[in-house]
């Protein structure tokens, strides 16, 4: 299972990890940089590319040969990026809430992806946290490239967390962002490597194309990063590809709406063939 961020640990990938666990094993591992991980020598390895090829030293370390992926946000761009780049290996892959084109990539090409985003938090007008969190997130990548310490970005990233949802005051779902905010420990070089290039120039396309194994696409229709302007590129250029949009839910389905997105992952791997076995 691949993490979102980049630059934040494994262990925010549990709740999806826990939704699965009766049936299939997980391995959460952080990714270069964060937890215990080693971090890279050459900042341009923190991309999906370089996440891809280190997950894979981390498989084979693990003695596992052919595997399903699993990926969250930029966990699920790194999913895909991995199941290109090691299509003997990845059989099954599921990328919940990816993007497949940076934010200059989708403004060259009309810009879809940046309308979706300002409808979604436009509906969160109004929440008494709404106006901090806007104020940071209007200022995220001069801040982060700014901040001189991890606890800055950390705070930021607690503060600006309820936008990730469509309906974050929900009791359920602020219990689990309340529990989320708890363990979010980031990498800081990470996060100036990604808001510094990396995110803005990231295209998957052309290695879509390449994906072999059966892959499964889940997007909520609220999300205002990874939305269905996102997903439905994505979806449009896999050989074998299905897309399921979750209405009224945003950027977390495993924490918004964990019974669909359970079931919704185990219909798809049991088409496939994994009754049961490991991520």
């Amino acid at each position: 299972m691949f993490v979102g961020g980049p630059g934040l640990p494994a262990s925010l990938m549990r709740r999806d990890a826990e939704l699965l666990a009766d049936r299939y094993r997980s391995y959460l591992v952080d990714p270069p940089g964060s937890g215990g991980s080693t971090t890279p020598r050459d900042p341009g390895s923190y991309d999906h590319l370089g996440h891809a090829r280190f997950y894979d030293e981390v498989r084979r370390v693990l003695g596992l040969d052919t595997v399903t992926v699993y990926g969250v946000s930029f966990g699920g761009t790194v999913a895909l990026t991995y199941s290109a780049l090691f299509p003997n290996v990845a059989t099954r892959c599921v990328a919940v809430s990816p993007f497949g084109l940076g934010s200059e990539v989708n403004e060259a090409e009309g810009g879809d992806a940046e309308a979706e985003m300002k409808r979604a938090l436009a509906g969160h007008a109004g929440a008494p946290w709404f106006a901090e969190a806007m104020e940071v997130w209007d200022s995220w990548t001069a801040r982060v490239l700014s901040a001189t310490s991890a606890a800055e970005a950390e705070h930021m990233m607690r503060i600006c967390l309820p936008l990730y949802c469509a309906h974050p005051d929900k009791p359920e779902v602020r219990t689990e962002l309340e529990k989320a905010k708890l363990l979010i420990k980031v990498d800081l070089a990470a996060m100036k490597a990604w808001e510094g290039g990396l995110y803005q120039r990231i295209d998957l396309r052309p290695l879509l194309e390449q994906i072999k194994c059966p892959v499964l696409i889940v997007a909520g229709e609220l999300d205002l990063i990874c939305g269905p302007a996102q997903a439905r590129r994505i979806a449009e250029k896999l050989p074998n590809g299905t897309l399921v949009l979750i209405p009224d839910c945003g950027h977390l389905p495993a924490v918004e709406v964990p019974q669909t997105l359970r079931s919704s992952v185990i219909k798809a791997l049991q088409q496939h063939g994994a009754e049961a076995g490991r991520l």
